[in-house]
């Protein structure tokens, strides 16, 4: 009794609806740390309204933990965060 193997075709991906953020600003932070890179945090996010997204590159190792803590303290978003690239919404006021 011969067996017929039924080709198995791959599903297709389901349409994927890509999110373009709209960056209100930028800031290279540099090898900025701690303090200064908080510091530099505050100034840049006062400079956007409230829902608009502030992109930061941060070179400093512990910015990795600084900048979603910050944001935890804060309130505001942390939209990405993929070192040394970080993206932040700014919150309500």
């Amino acid at each position: 009794m011969a067996t017929r193997e039924q080709a198995v075709q791959p599903r297709s991906p389901e349409p994927t609806q890509e999110r373009t953020l709209e960056i209100a600003r930028r800031w290279e932070a540099g090898e900025n740390g701690c303090g200064v890179l908080i510091v530099g945090l505050k100034r840049e996010i006062h400079r956007i309204q409230a829902g608009e997204l502030l992109q930061v590159t941060a070179l400093d190792a512990g910015a990795a933990a600084d900048i979603p803590a910050w944001c935890r303290l804060t309130g505001h978003t942390l939209i990405a965060a993929d070192h040394p690239n970080y993206v932040l919404r700014k919150r309500d006021d």
